[in-house]
């Protein structure tokens, strides 16, 4: 990375920046990003476009941009949270589409977290670029004042292009403990330019004895490639140019592999100053400069893969995919055993959705380079993408042995393994991660939802209050909060948390329905009324809300009421257990028994073992005149709990009507020989006495 070393940013410059930056868990992984200020933008554009295509539930196309930005960083941990909500919400609705049952509910609650998340970090990259790009504007401003050469100095820059990790943010960088995967990049990178410095010497050792003329040459050449990369390194394009030129026109005759050399050192030159100016026209010209030069080492040697290697990163800086991908093949082609351009051609494949292509690509990466673990997280991601759990777990688990402390190969572990349902598995990968990294907010909240799913909402409610404590004081973290503290019985700190939850997104469905649920839980029903109408309104195929709203209707006696909120969710959910069965009430209450009892049978087909619904449909049988239909619904209950008492009363009575005298007398006199003590007892020695 080329830096200017005139031009220093101030201490709370810096500060600044690394704050602001924070927030987009941004880190471009080959070092090569450009500019800040355009990565950050670039980062925003697509979590923006990501959102629209959530909201026009195009989920393949989200997904895809989505891992693009993995690839491009994978300690991106909002990128990879929205990955896994929209994943979610893309498996239930393809689940809708061929066909198979699924619970409306959590389809719909799957759509409205993807929403949710798409539109809160988009908003929130958003904001960090606009932010970044005010202290970036005045960093430039007071450093050019101090710089000769303003028009041409590199833009003021943190050193590494990496973003700071806030205590509250999750971003699992190493930026600050130990090193990153851009930092094994960086090492992978100077390990190569060491070879290539080494060889490159002893070419020119070998020319220089030669002859005196050659000596002479080789000594003109490189001192005008070393003036001219000391100009780059202090953002003068235009002398840099004018230096390698020089050196071009002095090249030996013949002499092609000390020619490539010197091409190939004056356009990475070029192509440094490209990737850290500002200004757009000297950009173009440094990249156009940079690709003359590698043209011509290929022209020295059409079989140099560094030559081929250089200018596919040209062409990405051009914006040139499809040529930068064929040099880059070409590149690997030539030497397959460089794992730099092997572990690239993955990335470029990837970011294409090439997923078996750069599968292939990384597992070759990592046999060639054992112990560079971003190959191994990057394989993790690859085979995430192409549903292989298993093998995308193997290959975080690669990377965590290592690198022992990387944060985020644990967390995307735990991810998987809750998708496996191993709680208790995907909790230890949350506690490993926070053993290294104890502020990694995504870490606490997606541990603390582990807990919940578990059945441990003591924990679960102790690790949201640390990520809300840390300042995850958002609108998802607030609503699960409040769920948890729903089934501790807290009712007034859950009316608090889902409170805030639709504050910070007022239009979400699933928060508007648990802040209702809550104001329920706590007597206030005029919050819980209000609340669960305007989640109805936000989104009126949401049944969940339109069930506790008919509900309190049916406990008013407003049959009507009740009935309109109950018919709108069965036109959405036929096979809804809870509707089917309340409607089954609502019929019954109306005296319209045919259709309570054609809704009761429904809701026990959807759940059998519910001994209560099959009392309301025995009963609705009984108020319909369907006395077989009723005495078949006893019998099977009392065979599904010989203790239900009341059952085997109506059964008794049922027999009767039906003049089976025999069956009643056996069952109301096993009845009271059994429960002696029953509430009716006496009501049924009467009928006994009638059978004598």
């Amino acid at each position: 990375m080329i830096l200017n070393k005139r031009e220093k940013l101030t201490v709370a410059a810096i500060a600044a920046m690394l704050l602001l930056l924070a927030g987009t868990g941004f880190l471009l992984l080959n070092g090569r990003g450009g500019n800040d200020d355009d990565a950050v933008q670039r980062r925003a554009n697509t979590l923006t476009l990501v959102r629209t295509y959530v909201e026009k539930e195009e989920f393949d196309r989200a997904l895809s941009l989505l891992e693009n930005l993995l690839i491009e960083n994978p300690d991106d941990g909002e990128a990879s949270e929205l990955l896994d909500i929209v994943l979610a919400a893309k498996r239930a609705r393809d689940r809708i589409d061929a066909g198979e049952p699924v619970d409306r509910t959590e389809l719909e609650e799957a759509l409205a977290a993807a929403r949710d998340a798409a539109a809160r970090i988009a908003s929130a990259a958003d904001e960090a670029w606009r932010a970044a790009s005010r202290i970036s504007t005045e960093s430039r401003r007071d450093t050019r004042g101090a710089a000769a050469d303003s028009a041409q100095d590199a833009a003021p820059s943190d050193g590494d292009g990496s973003a700071e990790r806030q205590p509250a943010d999750t971003t699992a960088t190493a930026a600050v403990d130990g090193e990153s995967d851009r930092d094994a990049v960086a090492r992978m990178e100077k390990e190569q330019a060491a070879r290539e410095e080494a060889e490159r010497k002893a070419l020119e050792e070998n020319l220089a004895k030669k002859n005196a003329e050659i000596q002479k040459r080789i000594e003109e050449v490189n001192r005008n490639v070393a003036q001219g990369k000391q100009a780059a390194e202090s953002g003068s394009y235009r002398s840099a140019r004018d230096s390698f030129n020089r050196a071009a026109a002095a090249l030996p005759e013949g002499e092609d592999a000390f020619n490539t050399g010197k091409y190939l050192e004056m356009a990475e030159s070029l192509l440094g100053i490209a990737e850290q100016t500002d200004d757009s026209t000297i950009k173009t010209e440094a990249l156009s400069g940079a690709l003359e030069y590698a043209n011509e080492a290929l022209r020295a040697d059409p079989s140099s893969a560094k030559a081929y290697w250089l200018r596919s990163r040209i062409y990405d800086g051009q914006g040139k995919d499809d040529q930068a991908l064929a040099d880059l093949a070409e590149a690997v082609r030539l030497d397959g055993k460089n794992y730099l351009y092997v572990y690239e051609l993955g990335r470029k494949q990837f970011m294409r959705g090439d997923f078996a292509g750069a599968r292939k690509s990384f597992e070759t990466t990592t046999r060639l380079a054992p112990s560079f673990e971003p190959a191994f997280f990057n394989l993790g991601l690859t085979n995430r993408r192409l549903g292989r759990t298993d093998a995308a777990i193997e290959s975080f688990r690669g990377a965590t042995r290592i690198k022992k402390d990387y944060t985020r190969a644990y967390i995307e572990i735990a991810r998987l393994l809750s998708t496996k349902n191993d709680l208790a598995g995907s909790i230890r990968n949350y506690e490993s991660a926070l053993e290294i990294e104890p502020g990694n907010v995504h870490a606490l909240r997606e541990m603390a939802a582990a807990y919940s799913t578990r059945g441990d909402f003591q924990s679960a409610e102790r690790f949201f209050h640390e990520a809300l404590a840390l300042g995850s004081d958002d609108g998802r973290t607030n609503y699960n909060m409040a769920t948890v503290q729903l089934e501790l019985g807290k009712t007034a700190q859950a009316l608090d948390y889902a409170k805030k939850a639709v504050a910070a997104e007022p239009r979400n469905p699933v928060f508007l329905y648990t802040y209702g649920l809550a104001g329920e839980r706590n007597n206030m029903s005029d919050v819980a009324v209000q609340q669960y109408a305007r989640a109805i309104a936000a989104d009126p195929k949401y049944v969940k809300p339109r069930i506790n709203l008919g509900i309190m209707y049916l406990e008013a006696n407003r049959l009507e009421d009740a009935l309109n909120q109950f018919n709108a969710a069965y036109t959405v959910e036929k096979d809804n257990f809870e509707v089917n069965n309340n409607l089954g009430k609502v019929y019954g209450l109306k005296k319209d028994y045919t259709r309570a009892v054609e809704h009761f049978a429904r809701a026990v087909s959807k759940n059998p073992k519910d001994i209560t619904v099959r009392e309301n449909l025995a009963t609705a049988y009984t108020s319909a005149g369907l006395l077989e239909k009723a005495s078949e619904a006893y019998e099977a209950i009392v065979k599904m709990d010989s203790t239900n008492w009341d059952a085997r009363y109506e059964l008794g009575k049922l027999y009767i009507q039906l003049g089976n005298k025999t069956g009643a007398k056996e069952v109301l006199e096993n009845l009271i020989r059994t429960k002696s003590d029953y509430e009716k007892a006496a009501e049924v020695k009467r009928l006994i006495n009638t059978l004598e």
